[in-house]
C-alpha cells in the first residue's frame, strides 16, 4: 500500500507547477495539474515552497521547525545544505531532486525526497514565425531543463534541455527553435509533450499555416502573334498551385543584348510594340506570388526565342557618283537599317533599263557614251521587301583623249612661233627690271615650307569634337596651328607694289600683293604705275581666281578700283567694313549716296537705283558704264557688311554664315571674279574667303582643310586671316554649318517648305519639324548667374528657376547722376552700366536680342508687390515707350503678376505714375500712363498693351490679334535705323513681360523679330532666332508646340495666293488713341540698342605693328608686319 502511495505521488509532482508540495498535500492554480511529493518520513518538513522573488529559476523552500535545536541537511546539486532554526529558508534551484534528512529534532530518523518543478501552462508552445517551409517555435525559459518534443502530421520534432542564450531567441525570456523541412501553404495541427527527467508534466496542441512557397513554371508558352514592331505572347497557369495562389506574371524580352523593362501583369497573355523590323529576341515569363508578408515570391521562369517580321528597308544614304574616267562612273552609297534577312543593293539605270546587283554598295560602269547624262536608281533588296528608290544622275565628260592628236600639233606649231619671240620676251623682261627703283637683293631666301605643320583634313562627322579638342587650355591647339603658318611667304616677290610711284597707293606698307598674282590693270600710256592697284587673285575651292582681294580704296585709288571692277567683269562687290570705326578712317566712299544719285571715277560711271538696309548688312545696286567704251553697262550689287565689331570678331558666326546666303545668291556662272575686300583687304577679307571656300569643300568632300586653305592664302597674299580669333572663328562657322544647318527660309517658300517639315514618313518616327526643334541648344548654364541667387536677390525672382544671367541683366541705378553719366559712355565698356554696378540694384529682367541688335528689348518678370517700385523704376531709367503684358494679375488662386498701376497718380520710390487713358483692342488692352520724375520733372508717355488670351504655357489658339497688337505696337516705338550713333544709346523702348519673363515672353519676341524679318527681308530663320534667344534668358520657347506655333503664325499672316506671298489683312488693324494723333514725332525719336561687345578673351589684338611708316610726305601708310598699330584693320 505504502509503494503505491508513492508511486502515484511521484508521477503526480511532475505535473505540478511550483514544488517541494508538503506531506500529503495537495496545491491547484488555474492552467495548472496537481503535484504531490510523498515524504520518507511520518514527520511533515516541508511548510511551504514559494518562486525566489529575485531569480525565476530558483524556488524559496520553507521548512517545519519542530524544536529550537531541530536542524536539516539538505543533500542534492553536489552540496550539502544546513538549515537550522535561525533560518528557516532556503534557495534552491528547481529541476533538480533534493534529499531532505532531520539531524535534531522529533524525526531524527526522518527523510523526504522532492522535486522541483517549473510551472507549465497549456499555452505554454507558442509560434512565433513563420515562412513556407519553417516555423520559429518558442516557450518560457523557465522550462530550460524541460525536453519539448512536437509532432505535425506525423513528423517529429523533439528539442533537448537548452538554455536561451543557446536558443534562436533574442529574448533571454524565452527559448526558441526551429520546425523545418514543412510544406508551404499547409496547416498543420501539432501536439506538444513537455517533459522533465524522462517523463511527461504536460501536452499543449497547436496549429500552424505555413506561407505561400515558390510557384511552379508556367506552361504552353507560345508566340500567338507578331509583326514588324510587335508580339503577343500566351500561356497557361502552372498545372500545380498548391504551393500557394498565382497573383500574376513577370514578363521580360531580351532584345539586342539587354534586357526591356519588366511588365507586370495578371492575365496570361502579352503584347509589346517597341520592337524594330526583323529582330531577333527571346521572352521569358516568370509567375509570381504574394506572400502574408507582402513580399514578391517568383517562380520558375519559361522562355521562348522569336524574331519580328520583316520590313520594308530604309533608302540608302550619302550616294556619291564620280567619274573615273571621261566615259566611266563609280557610284557609291552607305547603306541604313536593312529590316530583313540580308542586304542586296539593285542599281537600275534609266537609260538602258540594266540592272546589276551587289552585296556591297560600289558599282562602276565603264564603256558609257561620252557627253551623255545617265539617270540611275538605287534600292535595297532585303530578302523580302523592295526599299525606297533614290534617283540620282552623273553626264559624262568629252572624250579627252579626241585631243590629243589635235593638241600635239597644235604644240608643235605653237613651239616654233614661241621660240622666235622669246629672246624678245626676255629683252622686254630685262629692260623692265633696269627700270626699277630698286634692285634685287643678293641674298638667300628662307624656306618658309619648312615650318607648316602636318594637318590632317577634319571629317564632317569630328568638326565638333575637333573642336572642342583644340578650343581647350585657352585655344592652346589653334595658336599653335596659326603661328606655325608663315605671314608672309618670302620666295615670292613683291617689287611692283614697292615702286614709288605706287608707294602712295597702299594704305599699309606691309601688306602688299604679291608679283605672281597681283590684278593687272590696262596701262595707261605715259602714267607709270597706271597698271597697279593692291588688289590679289584669289583661289577658291577648286575653282581658280574665284575671288579678288582687296585692300580698301583710299580716295587716291577710286578710280582705279572702279577700272579693275569693269576690266574683271566683277558684278559683285563684298565690303566687310564699316567707312569709319572708332572714329578712325577704314575705307573711302567708293559710291554715290541715294541723294546724289550718280558720281563719275575716272571713265567709270555709277549711278545707284537702289539701296536695302537690313540690320547686318546693307545692300546697294549699283549699273556701271566706261565713258571710253561703247558697250552696254552692267549692274554691279555692292554689299555691306556693318555687325564686324571694331574690336575682336563677331560673337555669332551665323552672321557671316547669313552674309554668305546673300552673296551666294546673287552670283551666277557670268558673275566674273567675287571682289571682297575690309581695310587692308587681308584680315575680315581672308575670314570671309576661307569660311566661303571651307563650306563649299565640306559640302562637296564631307570634309575640310582649314590649316591647308589658310596656308594657300597665305602664298597668294600676305597676313590672309590675320589674328588666331579669326582663324577660330572659320572653324566656329563650319561647326555651326555643320551642327545646324540651313534653316532660313523665304516667303515665297514658306508654305510648301513648313508642309515638307511638318510631314511623317512613319507615325513613329520625328517629322523634320520636331528634329529641328531637338537640335537647338538650351544654352543653360553657359553663363553666370551669381546675382540672382545671392540671399538678399532671391526674395525678387517669382520663379526660381528663371534667374538672369549677370551679363546681359537689367540694373537699376540708385543715383540719377551715374545715370547721365551713363547715357555718354561709348560703346568701348563691355558693360554699359560698369560705372555704376556697385550702385546698383537688382531686379529680375534680362536684354533681349531683336531682329534690328542685341538689347532691342527688356524681358522681365509679372512685378512682385516688393518689386513694383523697381520696375517703375526700370522702365523711366530705360526710357521704355510700351510695355507689352502678356497674363492676366491672376490665374485661379495663383497669382501671376501683381497689379503694379492704379487709378489716379501713384508714388513708387521718386517715380509718379498716371494712368491717362484705357481702350481696348481685339482680344487686348492699351492703357496710357504719364511717368514722371519727382526730382528732375522729366516726364515719359508710356503705354501698356495687355494681351487676354493667352493663359499659362499654352500658345494663343488663334494668333490674328496677337500678330495685330504687335502691328500696333510698331507705331508707338521710333523707326530703326542702325547708325552709328543708334550703337550707343542706352535706350530700350519695349518692355515685355509675362509671369516668369521667359514662357509666353520668349514666344512674343521671337515673333515680333520674325515678323520684322519677315517685311524686310522676306525671309525667316525660326531656328536661328529661338537659338539667339535662348542665349540670353532661360526658358525661351522651351517646347515644341509654341517652335511650332511661330512657324504657323508667320505662314498665316503671309499666305500664299496663286504662287504669291500675301500680306493677311490682319495687318492693317490698329488701334488708336483720339488724344495721340496728333503727337509730334519727338516723343518717339529714340535711338535704338548698344552692341553686345566681346569678352575680353575675343578681342583682337591690333593689326599694325608699332614700326609705322609714311608713304610720303603728305599721306601716312601704316604698317602691319608684327600686327596693325592702330586699331583693327578688317
Amino acid at each position: 500500500m505504502f509503494l503505491w502511495l508513492k508511486l502515484l505521488a511521484f508521477g503526480v509532482a511532475f505535473l505540478g507547477q511550483d514544488a517541494f508540495l508538503k506531506g500529503e498535500e495537495t496545491t491547484t492554480t488555474p492552467d495548472t495539474e496537481p503535484t504531490t511529493v510523498i515524504p520518507e518520513a511520518t514527520c511533515a518538513i516541508i511548510e511551504d515552497v514559494k518562486d525566489s522573488k529575485n531569480n525565476s529559476n530558483m524556488a524559496e523552500v520553507f521548512l517545519k521547525i519542530h524544536t529550537k535545536d531541530t536542524e536539516y541537511i539538505i543533500l542534492g546539486d553536489d552540496r550539502n545544505r544546513t538549515v537550522s532554526s535561525s533560518n528557516r529558508s532556503i534557495e534552491l534551484p528547481k529541476c533538480r531532486s533534493y534529499t531532505v534528512k532531520v539531524k535534531n529534532g522529533r524525526c531524527t530518523d526522518g527523510t523526504s525526497s522532492s522535486f522541483l518543478v517549473p510551472k507549465v501552462t497549456r499555452e505554454s508552445l507558442k509560434v512565433e514565425e513563420t515562412n513556407s517551409t519553417r516555423a520559429l517555435l518558442c516557450w518560457s525559459s523557465s522550462l530550460a531543463c524541460a525536453t519539448v518534443t512536437v509532432t505535425c502530421h506525423e513528423t517529429v520534432f523533439s528539442f533537448p534541455p537548452m538554455h536561451s542564450e543557446n536558443s534562436n531567441s533574442p529574448d533571454k525570456n524565452q527559448i526558441c527553435d526551429v520546425l523545418k523541412n514543412l510544406l508551404p501553404n499547409r496547416l498543420y495541427n501539432c501536439i506538444g509533450s513537455i517533459g522533465f527527467n524522462g517523463n511527461s508534466v504536460a501536452n499543449p496542441n497547436f496549429t500552424l499555416l505555413t506561407d505561400y512557397g515558390v510557384p511552379e513554371a508556367p506552361q504552353n508558352l507560345q508566340i500567338v502573334h507578331k509583326n514588324t514592331t510587335g508580339v503577343t505572347v500566351n500561356w497557361t497557369a502552372p498545372g500545380d498551385t498548391s504551393n500557394g495562389p498565382i497573383d500574376g506574371y513577370l514578363v521580360k524580352f531580351f532584345v539586342e543584348g539587354e534586357w526591356h523593362p519588366v511588365r507586370q501583369v495578371n492575365t496570361t497573355h502579352c503584347t509589346y510594340y517597341e520592337f524594330h523590323p526583323y529582330t531577333r529576341a527571346s521572352v521569358s515569363v516568370t509567375p509570381y506570388t504574394i506572400n502574408k508578408h507582402n513580399e514578391m515570391v517568383k517562380g520558375s521562369s519559361e522562355s521562348r526565342e522569336f524574331t519580328t517580321d520583316a520590313a520594308v528597308p530604309e533608302e540608302v544614304s550619302h550616294i556619291k557618283a564620280i567619274l573615273t574616267a571621261d566615259n566611266a562612273v563609280q557610284i557609291t552609297c552607305k547603306k541604313q537599317k536593312e529590316f530583313g534577312p540580308h542586304a542586296q543593293f539593285i542599281l537600275v539605270w534609266e537609260n538602258d533599263r540594266q540592272t546589276e546587283n551587289k552585296s556591297k554598295c560600289e558599282f562602276i560602269r565603264e564603256n558609257l557614251f561620252y557627253l551623255t547624262n545617265y539617270t540611275f536608281k538605287i534600292f535595297v533588296f532585303n530578302g523580302i521587301h523592295n526599299g525606297k528608290e533614290v534617283v540620282g544622275s552623273i553626264k559624262t565628260r568629252y572624250n579627252s583623249r579626241a585631243l590629243i592628236i589635235f593638241l600635239a600639233f597644235l604644240i608643235i606649231v605653237t613651239v616654233i612661233a614661241l621660240l622666235l619671240v622669246l629672246y624678245k620676251i626676255y629683252d622686254l623682261h630685262q629692260k623692265k627690271l633696269s627700270n626699277s627703283s630698286e634692285g634685287v637683293n643678293l641674298v638667300a631666301v628662307k624656306d618658309d615650307d619648312k615650318q607648316l605643320l602636318n594637318i590632317e583634313p577634319i571629317p564632317s562627322e569630328l568638326l565638333l569634337d575637333t573642336y572642342k579638342r583644340k578650343i581647350a587650355d585657352e585655344g592652346r591647339l589653334f595658336l599653335e596651328e596659326f603661328q606655325s603658318i608663315p605671314r608672309v611667304f618670302s620666295k615670292f616677290s613683291i617689287k611692283e607694289a614697292k615702286k614709288s610711284h605706287n608707294q602712295n597707293k597702299n594704305r599699309y606698307i606691309d601688306i602688299l600683293p604679291y608679283d605672281h598674282n597681283r590684278v593687272e590693270l590696262s596701262e595707261m600710256p605715259g602714267d607709270p604705275g597706271s597698271d597697279y592697284i593692291n588688289a590679289s587673285y584669289i583661289d577658291g575651292f577648286k575653282e581658280p581666281r574665284k575671288y579678288i582681294a582687296a585692300q580698301g580704296p583710299k580716295d587716291e585709288t577710286t578710280d582705279d578700283f572702279w577700272r579693275m571692277i569693269w576690266e574683271q567683269k566683277a558684278t559683285i562687290i563684298v565690303m566687310v567694313t564699316r567707312c569709319e570705326e572708332g572714329k578712325r578712317n577704314k575705307c573711302a566712299q567708293y559710291w554715290p549716296s541715294m541723294e546724289n544719285g550718280t558720281a563719275t571715277y575716272g571713265d567709270i560711271i555709277v549711278k545707284i537705283y537702289e539701296s536695302k538696309t537690313c540690320p547686318d548688312y546693307v545692300i546697294q545696286k549699283l549699273h556701271i558704264t566706261n565713258g571710253r567704251e561703247r558697250t552696254a553697262g552692267r549692274d554691279v550689287t555692292h554689299i555691306q557688311f556693318t555687325s564686324w565689331p571694331d574690336h575682336g570678331v563677331p560673337e555669332d558666326p551665323h552672321l557671316l554664315l547669313k552674309l554668305r546666303r546673300r552673296v551666294n545668291a546673287l552670283s551666277n556662272f557670268f558673275s566674273g571674279p567675287i571682289v571682297v575686300h575690309c581695310s587692308a583687304g587681308v584680315g575680315r577679307t581672308g575670314t570671309y574667303i576661307g569660311i566661303d571656300a571651307m563650306l563649299e569643300g565640306l559640302d562637296a568632300e564631307g570634309r575640310v582643310d582649314v590649316y591647308g586653305y589658310i596656308v594657300k592664302l597665305r602664298r597668294q597674299r600676305c597676313l590672309m586671316v590675320q589674328v588666331e580669333s579669326q582663324y577660330i572663328l572659320i572653324h566656329q562657322a563650319l561647326v555651326e554649318y555643320n551642327q545646324y544647318g540651313e534653316t532660313e527660309i523665304s516667303l515665297s517658300e514658306l508654305h510648301s517648305s513648313l508642309n515638307d517639315l511638318k510631314r511623317k514618313d512613319h507615325p513613329s518616327e520625328p517629322s523634320l519639324l520636331e528634329a529641328e526643334f531637338k537640335r537647338l541648344p538650351s544654352y543653360k548654364g553657359w553663363r553666370t548667374q551669381n546675382i540672382g541667387n545671392r540671399d538678399e536677390n532671391k526674395s525678387k525672382n517669382r520663379n526660381a528657376n528663371i534667374i538672369p544671367y549677370d551679363f546681359n541683366r537689367v540694373p537699376i541705378r540708385y543715383e540719377e547722376d551715374c545715370s547721365k553719366e551713363g547715357e555718354h559712355d561709348s560703346e568701348e565698356s563691355s558693360d554699359e552700366d560698369s560705372d555704376c554696378e556697385e550702385s546698383s540694384r537688382y531686379i529680375n529682367a534680362s536684354f533681349i536680342t531683336g531682329y534690328w541688335g542685341p538689347k532691342a528689348m527688356i524681358a522681365t518678370q509679372g512685378p512682385l508687390q516688393e518689386t513694383i517700385s523697381d520696375f517703375w523704376q526700370m522702365v523711366f531709367q530705360r526710357k521704355v515707350k510700351v510695355i507689352v503684358m502678356l497674363t492676366e494679375l491672376k490665374e485661379g488662386d495663383q497669382e501671376l503678376c501683381a497689379q503694379y498701376w492704379g487709378e489716379g497718380k501713384q508714388t513708387y520710390d521718386g517715380i509718379e505714375v498716371q494712368m491717362a487713358d484705357v481702350n481696348s483692342g481685339p482680344g487686348y488692352t492699351i492703357r496710357a500712363f504719364d511717368v514722371a520724375h519727382l526730382k528732375t520733372k522729366e516726364t515719359q508717355k508710356v503705354y501698356q498693351y495687355q494681351y487676354h488670351q493667352w493663359s499659362g504655357c499654352d500658345v494663343p489658339e488663334t494668333p490674328k490679334d496677337l500678330v495685330s497688337m504687335i502691328l500696333n505696337i510698331k507705331q508707338k516705338l521710333p523707326a530703326r535705323q542702325v547708325t552709328e550713333d543708334s550703337r550707343r544709346t542706352r535706350s530700350v523702348p519695349l518692355l515685355v513681360h509675362c509671369c516668369d519673363g521667359s514662357q509666353q515672353t520668349g514666344v512674343f519676341c521671337a515673333l515680333m523679330t520674325l515678323l520684322e524679318s519677315a517685311e524686310t527681308e522676306e525671309v525667316i530663320d525660326v531656328f536661328q532666332v529661338v537659338k539667339s534667344l535662348r542665349r540670353t534668358r532661360l526658358g525661351i520657347v522651351s517646347t515644341f508646340e509654341q517652335y511650332q506655333f511661330l512657324y504657323d503664325t508667320i505662314a498665316s499672316t503671309y499666305p500664299a495666293q496663286n504662287g504669291q506671298i500675301k500680306k493677311s489683312s490682319q495687318q492693317e488693324d490698329k488701334v488708336e488713341f483720339c488724344s495721340e494723333v496728333g503727337k509730334s514725332d519727338q516723343e518717339t525719336d529714340l535711338i535704338t540698342t548698344d552692341l553686345a561687345l566681346p569678352r575680353p578673351e575675343e578681342i583682337e589684338p591690333p593689326e599694325i605693328c608699332d614700326g609705322s611708316k609714311t608713304a610720303d610726305s603728305t599721306k601716312e601708310t601704316e604698317s602691319s608686319t608684327n600686327g596693325p598699330t592702330t586699331a583693327v584693320l578688317t
